[in-house]
């Protein structure tokens, strides 16, 4: 990867990219979400059951994500969420994470590709001052367009489907948080992977 694309990336807050099997339940993270998730990077990268990969989502939400996960894998679609995760050292992080499951001819899902991005801070920052988050918000858009042309060079399309999917989400969010009419409420469901 070079190096313009990677200090991208690590300024829109993105700590990788997951692959899950779901005929098999194995999860491939990739980046430096397996290690937010308590996993060893060298083991996870060689795949981990889908119940160890839960075991990394904080306590408090991990019901809830795993609930997510199963109703995204059985319906074969898109999903995102927000939770919290616990390192090795017992850390806690907010990640926002998107994805879409991919299906064989016959509808059935194959395989669920996401991307994660940590967004400690942006949800730290709400708290404090909402119109510091939105402005956040905006600089890690700003970082994620200047990602999606780098990507577009490497001609991976997964990637640049990912990098989409983000640049929509974020969209989608810096509506909600400005109040835009016709933007969906924060409520909506939500799968995720």
């Amino acid at each position: 990867m070079n190096s313009a694309l990677q200090a991208a990336l690590n300024a829109s807050g993105f700590v990788g990219t997951w692959e899950t099997d779901l005929r098999k339940a194995i999860v491939y993270p990739a980046g430096s979400f397996a290690s937010l998730l308590g996993l060893d990077a060298q083991h996870a990268a060689l795949g981990v059951s889908l119940a160890n990969f839960l075991q990394g989502i904080h306590p408090e939400d991990r019901e809830r994500i795993a609930a997510l996960v199963h109703e995204a894998h059985d319906t074969a679609g898109r999903f995102e969420a927000e939770f919290r995760t616990l390192n090795l050292s017992g850390l806690t992080r907010w990640i926002a994470a998107r994805g879409q499951v991919e299906t064989d001819a016959q509808g059935k899902g194959l395989r669920c590709l996401g991307i994660a991005v940590d967004v400690t801070d942006t949800r730290q920052s709400d708290a404090k001052d909402p119109e510091q988050a939105l402005r956040t918000m905006n600089q890690i858009v700003e970082s994620i367009i200047s990602v999606r042309h780098s990507v577009g060079t490497l001609r991976v399309p997964v990637l640049q489907t990912l990098v989409d999917l983000l640049l929509f989400e974020l969209g989608m969010e810096l509506g909600r948080r400005a109040g835009q009419p016709g933007v969906e409420p924060q409520s909506r469901p939500r799968n995720l992977h």
